[in-house]
């Protein structure tokens, strides 16, 4: 695209032989070690659509980043440009219309925390240092989903530089088509979001449970787990179930640090008093021998930070994928699940359930890109490691627990990406692959953003 002079790069630029430049380039999963030609950390808008412009200029690969949580390291690129938006990361709350507008680099925990200063919530993931773009473009689950939704659910616009490094919106009213393929379509295939307003829900205290037992009562335990995320569960409570086996120091997002005594650890946020959290939760209470069991009444950010300590703070290497199921497992499948985690490759491997449904299941499949609404919950099994050996033993733990598992899931969380999935288009976005392909031939139709598994523009 060389046309007239050269566009210039603005905000914090960094460049190889910068010091700061190896923990620039470096990923949430430190498994990927690449090598950017130059990364911009974008302090305001303008600098967005100049480094686009230098980008497209220069002809080299671009590849966007909020949080740097990309489980296959695709916000990173090597010999390209990194336009990184994490130091753009202010809120602003109309509290009289209920509206937060968010710039795309704030993280989860910090915008927890600035809503909470208005006793607001957004729901967002689990960890609370994952980019807010990457989150909501891909779905977003969380442990307020059965109560309010996705994540994604939330929006009401989108600020995006477009291919051409203008800025546009998108919300019900203006390019609708884009609205709807921004809500599940994952991040990085239309443009470079921006900002975001999204609607909040007004939140004080939360009743909250954490409850852990030996591996032993595994069968028991996920037997009686299922029954909280299947239509007529009471939606004011989302809870997940870690299991974990091996070293568990360093576990990622998707996955559960259990305490010492616990490899099995629910944990559960509730719209809700203690006391009537304790009576939903007797048939947990009646499963296995808990070894551990917290209930009680605390404010929500309080939770929030309980949940956080279950994810990882530091990066480290990991592989993850996130399949979704649709009916309670079979002893088959649970019995699957007993020898994948009894049998760790490596120093650590961990499974997450997420639980949904409720509010996420009320939603037309088709009334955004995201796939997967009746889904009962997110499976997330991971492997972490120590050697270069190791790691491809955790990689092969992962694909082949996924492989073992397809007669009982359905489909990937696109925020949870595998390269190694062939069929990832049915994957990721199931019967919207092909509207979402028609929505990238409208907004980047010579295909400016791609990456491994982006979504391809329609041929005309």
């Amino acid at each position: 695209m060389r046309r007239g002079t050269e566009p210039e790069l603005t905000g914090r630029i960094v460049v190889p032989g910068n010091s700061q430049y190896n923990s620039a380039r470096r990923e949430f999963n430190t498994y990927f070690n690449k090598f950017p030609r130059v990364i911009v950390f974008a302090q305001k808008t303008q600098d967005v659509i100049n480094a686009l412009r230098w980008a497209r200029y220069n002809n080299v690969p671009i590849r966007m980043r909020s949080g740097r949580h990309s489980y296959e390291g695709l916000s990173v690129v090597d010999g390209g440009i990194v336009i990184d938006v994490s130091d753009m990361r202010e809120v602003d709350v109309n509290r009289k219309r209920g509206i937060a507008t968010v710039q795309a680099g704030i993280r989860g925990g910090a915008l927890n925390s600035a809503l909470w200063n208005e006793r607001l919530v957004v729901p967002v993931g689990l960890c609370p240092t994952t980019g807010i773009a990457g989150v909501t473009l891909g779905g977003g689950h969380s442990i307020l989903s059965r109560p309010y939704g996705l994540t994604l659910d939330h929006l009401v616009d989108i600020e995006m530089v477009n291919a051409e490094g203008r800025l546009i919106h998108a919300s019900a009213n203006k390019n609708p088509d884009l609205f709807w393929a921004l809500r599940g379509g994952g991040g990085g295939n239309f443009g470079i979001c921006t900002n975001f307003r999204f609607r909040t829900h007004p939140i004080e205290t939360v009743g909250f449970a954490e409850i852990g037992w030996d591996l032993r009562d595994l069968e028991a335990v996920l037997r009686t787990w299922q029954g909280y995320t299947v239509p007529g569960a009471n939606e004011r409570l989302t809870v997940t179930l870690g299991i974990a086996n091996g070293r568990q120091s360093s576990q990622p997002r998707s996955s559960n640090k259990q305490s010492s005594d616990s490899q099995i650890l629910m944990q559960g946020v509730f719209l809700g008093s203690a006391k009537e959290l304790r009576q939903l939760l007797q048939p947990l209470l009646r499963s296995g021998s808990p070894r551990k069991v917290v209930i009680e009444e605390i404010p929500w950010i309080e939770s929030v930070g309980r949940v956080a300590k279950t994810t990882p703070t530091t990066p480290f290497p990991f592989k993850s994928v996130g399949p979704y199921v649709y009916h309670r497992l079979p002893e088959a499948a649970i019995a699957t699940i007993r020898r994948y985690i009894e049998s760790p490759p490596t120093s650590g491997v961990s499974i997450l359930f997420h639980g949904l449904g409720g509010a996420v299941a009320k939603v037309p499949n088709r009334a955004t890109a995201y796939n997967y609404r009746r889904a009962l919950y997110n499976m997330t099994p991971t492997a972490t490691w120590n050697t270069q050996a190791e790691s491809r033993r955790g990689i092969g733990w992962v694909e082949n627990f996924r492989m073992a598992m397809l007669p009982y899931t359905h489909g990937v969380y696109v925020n949870t990406p595998d390269l190694q999935i062939k069929n990832w288009q049915q994957a990721y976005y199931g019967s919207n692959f092909t509207r979402l392909t028609r929505v990238k031939a409208q907004y980047d139709p010579k295909n400016i953003f791609h990456f491994p598994q982006s979504i391809p523009p329609a041929r005309r």
